[in-house]
């Protein structure tokens, strides 16, 4: 195919999805898809093969072949023009029942041609906790409701007892039904536009064009693949409990590198959790595939040749690849998120310019349920004000409001004006935490300290995160971040309440919550770091004194612009340089010590904490 064509068609479909997540976007219900994004629209050729996603979650977008399958099981030849699937099940090929998957097949001349996948997180899918990832489910049973491959319009037909059926088992139908509806239509709006495509193109033009982009994706990931020197490599990690009793749980991955091909290998990993921190199947292969995405060139399109050159082995019975009825409640961030950093621990040995530091891991993502007192209506948002920073890399700071490596910034924070116009809430401060980031010669993204106060009666908060006992590492002589945490704060005594990463606690109307969210991991020695950038950070807030003093080895002024003593800087940091840091930090469990910090006489802290 001349490369003109190529290009035109490639950014054709680019486009499609792009159209299919803007339908979405402005037709969706619920704040959590129509303003956070929390949702990705992709192109599946016929033979259920990733082909083109624009703007999406990768958590969301990298394993769906798998939902292809489970409908292609489940039904067969019973496929036909006019069907839209429905699924959310995680032992049929999906990530986790928060996550609704809209399947449509496109057929053109009675041939099937191609699927158009839409999966969003939905804020209610009916569990036993006003939420849709909720660390203390025991089982699936208690997720909510699990929806294996079925459909919801057949031949062009709506099922409403279908959609009546999923509307009766949640708690808040009108914002389920109004994007499931957004879903379909998006699903609709991508199918007018690919037949469009194929009538401009032809059938046998767009087969080949199919081949060939998964060809030439398959192509630059193999040579990306080569340039990680052969071997085998180690990476831990640990996740901060199971979502219950059990505490730092061990994740392990093994990296083996052979030519263009990889194997990741879960094997060493822990036991699966009593709670939602296990990872489905399809979040395992999904926290597999994604890290070596970042380490290519980001024009090479992420379709189903550059999974070819990655394989994922998880054992039964870990929190890999959990015995069923086991929940995978939080598989999208839990434990999959330290997956992700494990296998970049691994590789910071072999290929230290590919790898980043460690990211957060949604430790502070509440959702939050209650009822309004005026109204007696129910509510509910889940909101990403609060999330984490990236990892530093070798050639830059990490982002802000990364909130996971599961979205690595492709969700959005609710603006604040929204937010108070459309839930009984009042936000009461949205800041940068100083200190907050692991320090480098780049510096991680830097967290967010978010206290939030119900206005019209009390308010549950249910969190579901990692990374407050065990924080984001630092990579090649960088350091690991705060960890930092969440606590209700009471208003009439002061007392505050800390609660670990995950837990279900009640706001009473006039107390507050707050969450202090890491930043991200440090990449390099801190003694490299430009010394007067240094200084306008401290300047500026962003950085404190005494780490400025103590870990970058600056001599500074006193005042609210300091000065900078370059030679004895020079001078201090020589000094410091005689101390080695480890290729990786911190090398032993519940490193962080925010909490310990911050807790003060007459404070409470509760660990995976619920609310009956």
């Amino acid at each position: 195919m001349d490369q003109v064509t190529f290009s035109v068609m490639m950014r054709r479909l680019e486009s499609i999805s792009l159209e299919m997540t803007q339908a979405l976007e402005r037709s969706a219900w619920s704040s959590i898809i129509a303003l956070c994004h929390d949702f990705s629209c992709v192109i599946y050729d016929a033979k259920g093969r990733q082909l083109s996603v624009h703007d999406p979650i990768p958590a969301l977008v990298t394993s769906l072949e798998l939902v292809v399958d489970a409908i292609e099981e489940g039904f067969g030849d019973d496929i036909a023009d006019g069907d839209i699937f429905l699924c959310n099940d995680p032992y049929r090929g999906n990530t986790h029942v928060g996550d609704l998957v809209i399947s449509r097949p496109v057929f053109v001349e009675e041939r099937l041609m191609f699927w158009l996948m839409i999966k969003a997180h939905h804020i209610d899918v009916g569990a036993f906790e006003p939420a849709s990832c909720t660390a203390a489910a025991r089982d699936t049973f208690q997720e909510g409701l699990r929806i294996p491959p079925l459909k919801i319009v057949a031949a062009g037909t709506p099922r409403l007892d279908v959609l009546e059926l999923v509307l009766s088992n949640v708690r808040l139908r009108n914002l389920v039904e109004g994007d499931l509806l957004a879903q379909i239509g998006s699903a609709e709006r991508g199918r007018r536009l690919i037949l469009e495509f194929c009538e401009e193109f032809g059938l046998e033009t767009v087969e080949e064009y199919g081949e060939e982009v998964i060809a030439y994706a398959d192509r630059r990931m193999g040579a990306v693949i080569e340039r990680i020197p052969d071997g085998s490599y180690r990476g831990s990690g640990w996740v901060d409990s199971d979502g219950y009793a059990v505490k730092n749980v061990p994740v392990e991955v093994t990296v083996e590198v052979s030519g263009d091909q990889v194997v990741v290998d879960f094997e060493g990993t822990g036991a699966q959790a009593e709670g939602g921190f296990n990872s489905s199947v399809a979040t395992t292969l999904t926290a597999g595939r994604i890290p070596f995405l970042f380490y290519a060139d980001p024009d090479i399109p992420h379709n189903q040749g550059c999974f070819e050159h990655i394989e994922v082995r998880a054992p039964k019975g870990t929190i890999a690849n959990p015995e069923y009825p086991a929940s995978t409640s939080c598989a999208t961030v839990v434990p999959a998120a330290m997956f992700h950093d494990a296998i970049n621990k691994a590789l910071a040995a072999a290929v230290p310019e590919m790898v980043h530091a460690g990211t957060a891991r949604c430790s502070n993502v509440p959702q939050f349920f209650g009822v309004d007192e005026e109204t007696g209506e129910e509510w509910a948002m889940m909101i990403f004000n609060n999330c984490g920073g990236s990892g530093a890399v070798k050639e830059a700071d990490g982002w802000p409001l990364l909130e996971s490596v599961a979205a690595m910034g492709g969700q959005k924070a609710l603006p604040i004006e929204q937010m108070e116009l459309l839930y009984p809430v009042q936000v009461e401060e949205m800041e940068i935490e100083p200190d907050s980031m692991g320090f480098g010669t780049t510096i991680g993204g830097f967290g967010v300290r978010f206290t939030i106060r119900p206005l019209k009666g009390s308010m549950h908060c249910i969190t579901f995160g990692d990374g407050t006992a065990n924080p984001p590492h630092g990579a090649v002589g960088g350091t690991p971040a705060i960890g930092g945490g969440q606590f209700v704060e009471e208003a009439a005594s002061g007392r505050r309440t800390y609660v670990s990463a995950s837990g279900h606690v009640l706001v009473a109307r006039g107390d507050t919550w707050t969450g202090v969210a890491t930043g991200g991991g440090g990449y390099g020695s801190p003694l490299e770091r430009d010394a007067e950038r240094v200084r306008r950070e401290v300047r500026d807030g962003v950085i404190g004194r005494a780490a400025a003093t103590e870990i970058f080895g600056l001599v500074i002024g006193e005042g609210d612009d300091p000065a900078l003593d370059a030679a004895a800087t020079r001078a201090r940091r020589a000094e410091l340089a005689s101390r080695a840091r480890p290729l990786v930090e911190p090398t032993e469990p519940e490193a962080a010590t925010w909490v310990e910090e911050n807790l003060r006489p007459g404070d409470l802290y509760l660990e995976n904490p619920t609310v009956d």
